[in-house]
């Protein structure tokens, strides 16, 4: 039929299955299935990025991908380790405003998935109303390397507050949460999510008062990669439970 013979259709199967070959492994080199493992930086014990990465340990590992959880420094280690092909790292959390595209071209970001908010805590004795008046103060930033430090930093530099004039502790936020329990420091700077019971115990505390930023707006136009994000909440006055919630 049609005058083929064996020999012709053996000779169009060959080439249809060479076809077929040829773009399953050009698949393979340009389009490669995704991993089976991989690594992901998070941060210190107990961080927000610890958090993050073990949430998402879980989400992939529905896809049955297996994810082994880094604990680091933070964001500053989380850079390296990006940059270093040996470190076998191939996912890090690190907060905007420690890199840009021209400092780090060959990494590329999935975009914004959280916000990693700052919060700053000092006793109820003192009337805060300014981060200027965190000058010759007592501040814990957060562990040296740590996005959190980085940006307190800067956002206390503008305002005036420099090592220089006032003593910057490096603390991780338990240590930080200690020493302001033991009046070790005057002020605390801690990153941490809405729904961390760490943070629920420092709001519902008569102790400590959180410092409402008057001039975040103008933060933000300094330091772009910031964003203004406004807290609201109840607080009982019998059991002082304390609900917030975030928006922009």
């Amino acid at each position: 039929m049609f005058g083929y013979t064996r020999r012709h259709l053996f000779i169009i199967l060959v080439v249809a299955l060479s076809i077929v070959g040829i773009v399953w492994i050009a698949f393979g080199i340009f389009i490669p299935a995704p991993p089976t493992k991989v690594t992901i930086a998070g941060s210190f014990k107990g961080g927000h990025f610890e958090s993050l990465a073990i949430r998402y340990k879980d989400i992939l590992a529905r896809a049955h991908v297996d994810v082994n959880v880094l604990t680091t420094e933070g964001s500053v280690e989380n850079l390296k380790l990006l940059n270093d092909p040996r470190s076998g790292v191939q996912i890090a959390f690190m907060q905007e405003g420690i890199t840009n595209g021209e400092q780090t071209p060959d990494l590329r970001s999935l975009g914004r998935i959280d916000y990693q908010i700052l919060w700053l805590f000092y006793p109820a004795g003192e009337a805060f109303s300014d981060l200027t008046q965190l000058k010759g103060k007592r501040i814990a930033l957060g562990p040296i390397g740590s996005g959190t430090r980085i940006v307190a930093e800067k956002i206390l530099n503008v305002s005036g507050v420099t090592s220089q004039n006032s003593t910057m502790i490096n603390l991780t936020p338990q240590a930080g949460v200690e020493a302001l329990n033991k009046g070790a420091i005057d002020g605390l700077f801690i990153s941490f999510s809405v729904d961390s019971p760490i943070l629920r115990s420092l709001l519902e505390n008569p102790q400590y008062r959180l410092l409402s930023l008057t001039d975040a707006e103008a933060l933000t136009r300094i330091f772009p990669f910031l964003r203004r994000l406004v807290m609201r909440g109840e607080l009982s006055t019998t059991r002082r439970k304390y609900r917030p919630t975030i928006r922009s």
